[in-house]
């Protein structure tokens, strides 16, 4: 019979290195499923809002739908849609990055995705945004 202990408190996870089972129950990738989750929920109960509101008004032809979008309400609610979207969007990318690749590149990646789903919210907010207030 072995009665060799071994000591795993160094094992180093190739989706974050520099955290060993130390870290482990630490909440290191607890944020990022608690995030994923409200996200989630987001879209689920934002869609049906979004789709019925934007086919109510496309029954107005592209004024009308430029004309909800103009509005405050059709205007934030469909960021906030879109904000759920681009983000659940990004931590997905995020797990195919951390799943797929190591190391600079999975840095690079991961980067990339953030620098991505930024300009696209701020192309998507300042259109809305433009739209709704300004006019």
């Amino acid at each position: 019979m072995n009665t060799k202990s071994t000591d795993t408190s160094n094992i180093q996870t190739p989706d974050a290195p520099g955290y060993t089972a130390k870290h482990a129950g630490k909440g290191h990738g607890t944020t990022h499923h608690k995030i994923h989750g409200v996200t989630g929920w987001g879209l689920i109960i934002g869609l049906p809002f979004a789709i019925w509101s934007a086919a109510a008004a496309i029954g107005g032809g592209s004024e009308g739908f430029v004309a909800w979008l103009s509005s405050p309400i059709g205007g934030l609610g469909f960021l906030a849609f879109a904000t759920a979207a681009i983000w659940y969007c990004k931590l997905e990318m995020d797990e195919v990055i951390l799943d797929y690749f190591e190391g600079g590149v999975c840095t690079f990646g991961l980067i990339k995705n953030k620098i991505v789903a930024g300009l696209v919210w701020l192309a998507i907010a300042y259109a809305v945004l433009k739209l709704a207030f300004l006019g």
